[in-house]
């Protein structure tokens, strides 16, 4: 294999920007998973419905998401959005409306509140390909990349992924660029999940304000070293949290001030996907 040429991003862009927005479901049919705004509901509840979590979720769909994407549209901004495949069986329309404004549907699992790590390899398949199935029903395209519920992986993902024809996978943390993986003759790159720059940071501790410094700090270094070590710099939404008044302020803020820098690439994850994937394959 011939040596790689010296990393850049296409247009010599100083960073790669990646806004992804979670749009994901809960199996209706099963007790609430999870919790938004409480602790779960106690074991001997005589009612398995938490209707505050639901209700909560549910905002992204009712009002959050559009919210969301008319902003996107305002700024020119195509962003990664990370769908269930319950989220197209529920939401058809909205899921359609996302992939017509030119965003990239992720396929993040059949069921937001199924674990992988709970599912045998043949489940974990099948998991898989109703995922990317929903997708296809919905769009008419299959997705090229994933993201596992949780972001928790198994033994068995990545080898699915390949076995099912996706390109990238989004759930590991031992990097802040794309990498490849080899799975025998296909190539799967990995997309690292960065975990600093999440909404749930701003639910979970500190203020908006905050939040937003915390983006600005990370964006500036990046900027500034990005002349001789371009980086990458994916910021996570949830169109359920994100999208209320007043954080939907900073999420367009964090746009406007992306926006206001020149050489940055904005990007989806495919698209960083798809050029580490010409890069690598350049180089055997």
């Amino acid at each position: 294999m011939s040596e790689p040429k010296a990393f850049h991003w296409p247009d010599n862009a100083r960073l790669a920007f990646v806004l992804g927005i979670a749009f994901e479901a809960w199996d209706k049919n099963k007790p609430t998973q999870g919790a938004a705004l409480q602790s779960p509901l106690p074991k001997d509840a005589l009612w398995k419905r938490d209707w505050s979590t639901e209700t909560f979720r549910e905002f992204g769909a009712k009002v959050g998401l559009k919210r969301l994407l008319d902003i996107c549209d305002r700024y020119d901004l195509k962003t990664s959005v990370q769908v269930n495949g319950l989220t197209c069986v529920y939401y058809p329309e909205l899921v359609k409306d996302c992939y017509d404004r030119g965003h990239e549907l992720v396929a993040h699992g059949w069921d937001q509140g199924e674990r992988l790590y709970m599912l045998t390899r043949e489940q974990e398949r099948e998991n898989i390909r109703k995922t990317i199935d929903a997708i296809v029903k919905v769009t008419g395209a299959p997705p090229k990349g994933w993201s596992s519920p949780g972001v928790r992986p198994t033994d068995n993902t990545v080898d699915l992924l390949a076995e099912a024809g996706l390109e990238f996978h989004c759930d590991f943390h031992d990097d802040e660029m794309p990498y490849p993986i080899w799975v025998g003759d296909k190539l799967i790159i990995e997309f690292p999940h960065q975990y600093t720059i999440n909404d749930h940071r701003m639910q979970e501790e500190g203020t908006r304000q905050e939040f937003f410094e915390k983006f600005t700090d990370e964006f500036d270094y990046r900027y500034k070293i990005g002349d001789g070590n371009p980086t990458m710099m994916n910021v996570i939404t949830h169109a359920y949290l994100i999208s209320r008044i007043p954080f939907i302020d900073t999420f367009e803020k964090i746009i406007s001030y992306a926006k206001s820098h020149k050489d940055v690439w904005f990007a989806r994850r495919g698209d960083v996907a798809a050029w580490a994937r010409q890069r690598v394959l350049a180089s055997r």
